[in-house]
């Protein structure tokens, strides 16, 4: 009597799927394995990418005031950063930081005051309509995200996260790490305004 056999799961196939099919034949020689990797993870980027600025868009914010303000919320109260921290941290020059904070500032999400430690200084503080925008469009989008990673189990959720923490390392070390953050081990991009 032979034993039951276990059932595969089915795997649902994907567009990239139908790709590596024709690069199989085309381009014996690539791994496609590690091909797969590199398209999925761009298409997903792709998508993230759109619907964040879908998110914004419907706040009225554009990617880097979004950062800049979630840069003062990360701050902590009182929300205050000099515009020189500010202007290291996202990796923009002076004048950049200087544009977006006078588009902010006209928006009434952050306000500049003196620095009461240095009188030459100034401080850029997060006002409770920017905590608002921040939080709001911050909101949107992670429920967005957790729709979209309700395809995997809370396991699966943890394996892809250690997988993808040792990719992320490997291309920092193999292609370098451009940006302070990536040294630091914080997760940001540069950007130009």
């Amino acid at each position: 009597m032979s034993t039951p056999s276990k059932r595969q799961p089915i795997v649902e196939r994907d567009h990239v799927d139908s790709v590596l099919e024709i690069w199989k034949h085309e381009l014996p020689e690539l791994d496609l394995a590690t091909e797969g990797i590199v398209e999925r993870i761009q298409h997903v980027t792709k998508n993230l990418d759109r619907a964040m600025e879908e998110t914004l868009a419907a706040h009225d914010l554009n990617r880097g005031e979004w950062r800049l303000l979630g840069a003062l919320r990360r701050s902590g109260p009182p929300y205050r950063r000099s515009p020189g921290q500010l202007a290291r941290e996202m990796d923009l020059s002076s004048g950049a930081m200087t544009n977006r904070l006078d588009r902010l500032e006209a928006a009434g999400l952050i306000r500049r005051q003196p620095d009461p430690s240095d009188r030459r200084g100034l401080l850029v503080e997060l006002t409770d309509a920017g905590w608002q925008a921040w939080q709001a469009s911050t909101g949107t989008q992670a429920t967005k995200e957790a729709l979209i990673a309700s395809a995997l189990t809370a396991r699966e959720k943890a394996q892809l996260n250690v997988l993808l923490r040792r990719l992320l390392l490997s291309v920092d070390k193999t292609l370098g790490a451009t940006h302070p953050h990536h040294r630091r081990g914080a997760i940001e991009t540069p950007e130009t305004d």
